[in-house]
Formats: C-alpha cells, structure tokens, sequence
C-alpha cells in the first residue's frame, strides 16, 4: 500500500483534491504534458473534453482488446447490447461516466472522479454508485471490490503555459481482491498509460486551437502530429502505420467502440481480393460521410472509385452502402465537421478546425469526401 506523501516528490506539500478521497493506494500512475495555452483556456479544454474523442491507432487497437470478452458475451446473449453514448464527458448531469462520480472540483486547478468495480473481470462489473457521496467514496471498505481514483490538475508553467496532470489511482480493500487486481494490473499497465497519454495530448489540442491561426504548415510544428505526419509521409502508410491501421480495423468492425468508427471494406481494383479500411464516419445535417484525408491518391479511394462505389461498412454488423462521391463546391462543411470528429486526420488537412468556412472551401478540390448511402434505399 503506497500513501499521497511516498510519491511524487516535486508535488510534496500540494493541496491535491485527490489525497482527500484515496489518499492511500495500491499503484498509480501519473502522465504530465505542456500545454502552450494559458490556464483559463486549458481548463475550458478539461471542461469540454469528450473521451469518445480520444483517439489513436494503438489505443483503438489497446480498448478493442480490453473489450473482446465483453463483446464475445453479447454476441452469445450472456449480456445486454453494448450502451455507447454520444459522448462522454467530465462535467454535466452526474459525470457523464457510467459508473463513475464526481468527487470535487477546485475551479481552474483539479477535477476528481471515483469509481468503483471489480476491474478485473473480464467484463467489468461496475458498483451502484448512484446517490454516493464523495465522503461514503472515501470510508468504503466493502471486500471484493476496488476504487479508482482520476484527477486532472493545471498549474502555471512559465508564461502563457500550462502544465496539466493526469494521475489515477487503484486502490483494494481485501487480500484476494488486492491478488487479483495486481495480475490484471501486470497486463493492462501499457495500455492504460496510451489512454492516459492520448486523452492529454486531446486536452492539449483543443486548448491550444483555441483563437489560435495556425498557417498551412502548422500541424507539424505539434509532436503528436509529427509522428501521424510520418506513418503516412509521401500519401503512404509506413509500415507502422500498416500494423496499427490492422489492429484499428479490427477494433473498428467489432463494434466494441463508437458508432463513428467503422471499417470499409472494399476489393481491391487490382488484386480483386478484400482490403479493410479504419475510417471515421462524419454525421452533418443527418446523412453520414467519409472523408479522404490523405487526398485522391488514397488507395481506398481509387479502390473505392474502382468498385463504383458499392462497398461494405463493418461496426458489429455489416452493413452494404453506396459512396457517392460530393462535388467540391459542396465539401466545406462536412471537411470541418470532419476534424471536429476525427483529431487523426488534423495532421493531414492544413486548416484549424474552428478556421472559417472559406478556408475549408480552399482546400476542398484536393481531399474527396464520399456521403454514405444505404444500398438498399437506392431506386
């Protein structure tokens, strides 16, 4: 059992909301990150993050995993259809977390949440949180089951900076369960980290495209965007981009993550055999659509083209479509929705999100954009 004051030493003697609620702990794990935004903006940022925004190749690939027993139960009628909500955020009617609460929240500085489960499981079983208050959080003692404690934390870090901090915590109550979660720890630690990594790297983003005008060329100046920059330098996978991108599909077709995610599967117009796709669906003025963000030389898109547009979108099930490609006077709205929804593809476009419409209509010739069709609703 490990206490708030044995970690952390550049933290010693810090107020943390945190130590309030599980001040002591069986393994924690800590991510920081800079932010080139000042205070108020970064923590309007934690005030909007919105979790099911949060999203790598590797971490898809990370919660598919975690989320394959879960999904082989369903799909065998031992447990209900899987809930996937619009979005997922830290404030709001409760937490917006199932089976999460809030436990405090200092204004501009630290938000903590609490959980508890039995994390272990194959499929987890979350306790009923409903009506706990944060104190019942902290005294509760019940065998078989483990907390989670999460918190973010923003501090000044120079002038116009910020550093924000990401620490959650584990904590057991009996022998077994104590057993139990360190064998399940032992395994999920390196992924728990992406997820940790990849929602700062979110926080940051948004923070920092906040009233920001960024030029043609600033997508590669962010570390993160480097790195997506080059698994596809030259409008090509690397071959580290290929294995992730195989790892997203299968995460993407299981049905295991949001609805938005999905894998097109189209043959390809050479080799005639099937190739799968992870791709982020786009939902403006209700019809869906598919956005090419590495321009026209994508293989799927000639691949697309090849095959006239008659594909199939796997999400759980497998659903055949039509993809009408949308004339470019007619991009501009669905390309910024686009990055709204898919933060992968802002390495690629070069206009900030929030830029206006005109921008985007600059740039609509070189990026197709394909709205979805039900197949079967064609006459």
């Amino acid at each position: 059992m490990t206490t708030s004051t044995d970690r952390a030493p550049g933290l010693a003697g810090a107020d943390l909301l945190i130590d309030r609620f599980l001040p002591e702990f069986d393994v924690t794990l800590i991510e920081h990150v800079v932010v080139e935004a000042e205070v108020g903006r970064t923590w309007q940022a934690v005030r909007d993050l919105d979790l099911t925004r949060v999203h790598t190749p590797l971490m898809d690939a990370a919660m598919f995993v975690r989320g394959v027993p879960a999904g082989v139960a369903r799909r065998f009628g031992r447990a209900g259809p899987a809930e996937q909500p619009a979005e997922l955020k830290l404030f709001g009617p409760g937490t917006g977390l199932p089976g999460w609460l809030s436990l405090g929240e200092a204004p501009g500085q630290e938000v903590v949440l609490g959980a508890i489960g039995r994390f272990w499981q194959p499929d987890i079983e979350w306790y009923d949180v409903t009506g706990m208050t944060p104190e019942q959080f902290a005294g509760f003692t019940e065998p078989g089951w483990g907390r989670i404690a999460a918190g973010f934390s923003l501090r000044p870090y120079g002038t116009g900076r910020t550093l924000v901090s990401y620490e959650a915590r584990t904590a057991t109550d009996d022998p077994a369960s104590a057993r139990r979660f360190s064998r399940y720890w032992s395994f999920v630690r390196p992924f728990v980290r992406i997820v940790m990594r990849a929602t700062l790297a979110r926080i940051r983003e948004d923070a920092e495209s906040v009233g920001a005008s960024r030029t043609e060329e600033a997508p590669a100046a962010n570390p993160i965007h480097r790195w997506e920059r080059w698994l596809y330098r030259g409008g090509r996978p690397h071959p580290v981009a290929r294995v992730l991108n195989r790892g997203a599909a299968l995460a993407y077709s299981a049905g295991v993550l949001p609805h938005r995610l999905v894998t097109l599967e189209v043959p390809g117009r050479r080799s005639g055999k099937l190739v799968t796709v992870p791709l982020v669906v786009a939902d403006h003025e209700g019809e869906r659509y598919l956005v090419a963000m590495l321009g026209a030389d994508a293989q799927w898109v000639r691949n697309v083209r090849a095959a006239h547009g008659d594909v199939v979108l796997r999400h759980g099930t497998a659903e055949d479509v039509h993809l009408e490609e949308v004339p470019v006077e007619l991009r501009a709205p669905v390309l910024r929705r686009y990055l709204a929804c898919a933060p992968g593809g802002r390495a690629h476009i070069p206009v900030d999100r929030r830029a206006p419409i005109e921008e985007f209509a600059r740039i609509a010739p070189d990026i197709p954009v394909f709205r979805v069709v039900a197949r079967q609703a064609e006459s």
